[in-house]
């Protein structure tokens, strides 16, 4: 089995067509033919890296590998990351993930396609009329993802400019400390609480449900309830915002695509997914540690290993996908695997596909003949072990205002 890749300064990358590529990561040793791959972790101890697609599914399930062992003696953790789904395991995970799951799912999301298709031609009309050029990512793609998920969490108004500012604080950058992160998710936090106390003007949508099982069902504690209804807010909303930037510079980098994406819904629903599995904008799976010894391909893992998955990767398997290496934006190959799978699965991946869907969509009825403001080979990326993300994606309309 072969893997399309290039080494590059400090890593690996793919070569993602059209002269661009994409950072995996520093120092991510990937070796052609090896699915599961071993390399020291930052305490000293063994880390393994799963590239494979199958190995990567039967990590990413397997009960045996756990999320909360591994972050129980990081420190700092504040009230919200202590309960935050990603980092528990069963049955705190099952409990917490039960009360907030069924708002995410595909049915309570379809409710919000509309909302969200409104706001994302609305939020383009403004940027036409302003400019002939835009940041897509900090004008456009960030607003939108955050005002998707505080609808749908139900954040009054009033209080969601003030809250996304704390969640973006709390995000911190590439070289952001743990303190750092720390400091901005008690901020987060403290916000979050002071909305939660308002009866004057209380949440909607999620929120007010958790709300309620405190309240009318004693189903949480009243620490319980804030730190998980502040943990909403840690980074889906920027992993969605970078996922739609990734799949705007699939599509725009080949020309006619995006205004074919207007006239053809269903070429749009598999353009979303194909974008999803060639540019992720998650990195690495939620890094587990093993309980047990566990074989994975020609691999032998031991109780207190670390295993990871290269999201990239893995969807860039020649096993499981007919052209690994290309964009084509009618496959309906193999699922991809860049919300994870099994009892980890993302959460918000629902929400994430209708935001993905409306901002192409808007963008082929209002901008069909977007393009990159400068050339593609000068865009700059961020990679962080959880995020892969454009810093910036200037576009040109190229189309009069309405």
């Amino acid at each position: 089995m072969t893997r399309d890749v290039t080494r590059g300064r400090g890593g690996v990358e793919f070569v993602a067509g059209r002269g661009h590529r994409h950072l995996v990561g520093d120092g991510v040793p990937l070796r052609s033919g090896c699915p599961v791959t071993a390399r020291a972790a930052p305490d000293g101890g063994r880390e393994w890296l799963v590239s494979g697609y199958p190995e990567a599914r039967n990590f990413l399930r397997d009960n045996r590998f756990s999320r909360a062992l591994l972050v129980a003696d990081q420190h700092p953790r504040g009230p919200a990351t202590r309960m935050s789904v990603t980092d528990l395991d069963p049955p705190s995970h099952t409990r917490f993930r039960a009360l907030i799951g069924g708002a995410f799912s595909a049915r309570r999301t379809a409710r919000l396609r509309d909302h969200v298709e409104r706001a994302a031609e609305d939020a383009l009309d403004g940027l036409i009329a302003a400019a002939p050029t835009a940041d897509l990512l900090a004008e456009f793609c960030a607003p939108l993802t955050f005002a998707a998920q505080a609808e749908l969490l139900g954040v009054p108004p009033a209080r969601r400019t003030a809250i996304r500012e704390r969640a973006t604080a709390r995000l911190g950058g590439p070289g952001s400390s743990r303190v750092e992160v720390y400091r901005g998710e008690l901020l987060l936090h403290q916000e979050v609480s002071t909305m939660l106390a308002d009866a004057a003007d209380p949440p909607t949508g999620l929120i007010a449900e958790l709300v309620s099982a405190r309240r009318d069902r004693g189903l949480l504690g009243a620490t319980e309830l804030t730190g998980l209804a502040a943990s909403l807010f840690f980074d889906g909303h920027a992993l969605a915002a970078a996922q739609i930037a990734n799949a705007v510079l699939c599509v725009v980098s080949r020309p006619g695509l995006l205004a074919a994406l207007g006239r053809e819904p269903d070429l749009l629903a598999t353009a979303v997914e194909e974008a999803l599995r060639y540019s992720p904008s998650v990195n690495f799976s939620m890094t587990r540690v093993a309980t047990a010894a566990v074989r994975l391909a020609d691999a032998r893992i031991e109780p207190g290993d670390r295993v990871t998955a290269v999201l990239p990767a893995v969807n860039r398997d020649d096993r499981a996908f007919a052209r690994p290496a290309l964009f084509d934006p009618g496959s309906r190959g193999a699922r991809h695997l860049s919300f994870g799978h099994g009892a980890h699965h993302c959460l918000g991946a629902h929400l994430a596909r209708v935001e993905v869907r409306a901002a192409l969509r808007a963008l082929a009825r209002r901008a069909p003949r977007l393009s990159l403001a400068g050339a593609e080979r000068d865009l700059a990326w961020t990679v962080t072990p959880t995020m892969r993300t454009l810093t910036a994606l200037p576009v040109r309309w190229n189309t009069p205002p309405r």
